[in-house]
C-alpha cells in the first residue's frame, strides 16, 4: 500500500473499511485497488483524497515513497 495514504490513515484513526465506505466502495474494492491487483483510477484517488480531507497532492499521497 502507498506509504504516505497509510499515514494518513493512521493520523485520522481510519481503517480500509472506514475509508471505503466513506468513499462509497466496499472494502474489498478498496483493499484490491491498494494493492495494485486493480487498476486505481484517477476517480478513486480523487474520492479517497475528498475523503480524507488533505491539501496533499496526488502525486505525495499515492507515492510509492515515503514524503519527508
Amino acid at each position: 500500500m502507498y506509504p504516505n495514504l497509510r499515514a494518513e490513515l493512521s493520523r485520522r484513526g481510519l481503517t480500509i473499511q472506514n475509508l471505503a465506505l466513506l468513499c462509497g466502495m466496499s472494502a474489498s474494492a478498496l483493499y484490491e485497488r491498494l494493492k495494485g491487483r486493480r487498476h486505481l483510477t484517477l476517480d478513486d484517488a480523487l474520492k479517497i483524497k475528498k475523503a480524507l480531507n488533505v491539501d496533499i497532492p496526488l502525486e505525495i499521497l499515492f507515492s510509492q515513497e515515503i514524503a519527508s
